[in-house]
């Protein structure tokens, strides 16, 4: 009161000495500011509490009165965790001794990024002519990092395309579903037993996946069982401000269909050097866990084979079960004898399919082409023999005849 007391007597001088009200007022407009400010933790992660510390500055010769403070903040800081205004009261000039602070609980949800806290003074100041109420406006910034969450999935629904015992391309969605960046994202891939990841490149980098952004990678691999198999997902990445490190290990569950699957064995005799319109068969067996229906094998094959009718039909082939198939091929002359490897391909139906959907897959096995058929050389041979011996038996006959004649004479 004592202090009061003298600033009302100033306050009469100056009425005195005709100062403008007007003026005085101006004066004291945003008089009051924020000093040794300081925020912690730092860096501050969503799901903790922030600490506001300060101390207040009045930047006039005279005091002011009844302050108070008024925190506001962005979203979702303080609808969240709601700060009431603080009665401060009288300030005197220059900086004041006590320190006020504020908490603030970050949730878990809030997206990493900068908020401000403003913190607005209303106070009175006293004019030489009425009292008057001024207000300062006082921002604090600071940054929430958020943990980003690194989830891997496929992208593709199961078992649309993922068929036991086939080569199969699966899309994996490497998706942010957290509330901050993540950094220097690091994916390994590998499968369970009788999960085989075929793709030369098994590990993958991502530099930068901020919060719900994906990035699709694929993958090549081969299931060979329906007993639960799965792939195996080693993964580590960082915060946006590369301070924090995550890892963990995720599993992909693959659901795997029943499929057909094919082995060939060869059947009869090996074609010749230079045998045209000759029979190759196959052995075909359905080594799967499906019945493949209405299979048509193609034929694709080097030189010197060529395939003269080229395509065989299987009209149903239950697993555990086999089929002969026969094609004709020519031999050119002019090839040699050895093992040449040729490729069949197989298109089929299957119950565990859709009802349109067509399964394609392909064998690989050899034909053996042998030297010119030696027996056939024989055969020739033996002819040229027996007319050369039936032709000198006649120039024999014809000889002896003529001697017996001129024997009589």
């Amino acid at each position: 009161m004592k202090m009061q007391t003298i600033f009302l007597a100033l306050a009469v001088m100056a009425i005195m000495s005709g100062a403008a009200a007007a003026q005085a007022v101006g004066q004291y407009t945003g008089a009051v500011s924020l000093v040794n400010v300081s925020v912690s933790p730092n860096p501050i992660v969503a799901g903790g509490n922030a600490t506001v510390t300060f101390q207040l500055y009045n930047s006039y010769n005279y005091w002011v009165y009844g302050t108070t403070l008024q925190p506001t903040g962005d979203y979702p800081l303080l609808n969240v965790s709601p700060l009431k205004s603080q009665v401060i009261g009288t300030l005197n000039p220059g900086a004041n001794s006590a320190y006020y602070s504020y908490k603030i609980h970050i949730p878990n949800t809030t997206p990493a990024g900068s908020y401000t806290l403003l913190l607005t003074a209303t106070y009175l100041i006293y004019s030489t002519t009425s009292t008057q109420i001024s207000t300062s406006s006082m921002p604090i910034s600071f940054y929430v990092q958020a943990d980003p969450v690194v989830k891997v999935m496929p992208s593709n629904p199961q078992p649309s395309t993922l068929y036991n015992g086939y080569n199969q391309t699966l899309d994996l969605l490497v998706e942010n579903t957290g509330y901050g960046t993540a950094r220097n994202v690091s994916v390994s891939i590998s499968g369970s037993s009788g999960v085989s990841v075929l793709s030369s490149i098994r590990s993958f980098f991502i530099s930068n996946l901020t919060r719900d952004t994906s990035q699709s990678e694929p993958i090549l691999i081969s299931a060979n069982g329906t007993d639960n198999p799965y792939l195996i997902v080693n993964l580590s990445y960082y915060s946006a401000r590369l301070n924090k490190r995550f890892e963990n290990i995720q599993r992909i569950n693959l659901s795997v269909a029943p499929s057909a699957q094919f082995a060939i064995d060869s059947e009869g005799p090996s074609p010749a050097i230079g045998a045209t319109d000759v029979p190759v068969s196959f052995r075909i067996t359905n080594t799967g866990t499906s019945p493949a229906e209405q299979v048509q094998f193609n034929l694709q094959t080097p030189y010197p084979v060529t395939p003269i009718a080229s395509t065989a039909y299987v009209n149903n082939l239950q697993p555990g079960t086999s089929a002969n198939v026969t094609f004709l091929v020519s031999i050119d002359s002019a090839g040699v004898p050895g093992n040449y490897p040729v490729t069949l391909y197989e298109q089929w139906k299957q119950p565990s399919g859709s009802v349109n959907q067509q399964f394609t897959g392909s064998d690989n096995y050899y034909i053996d082409v042998g030297a010119p058929n030696a027996t056939a050389s024989y055969e020739t041979d033996a002819i040229i023999v027996i007319i050369v011996i039936i032709l000198a038996a006649v120039i024999y006959r014809r000889t002896t005849a003529k001697a017996k004649k001129k024997e009589k004479k």
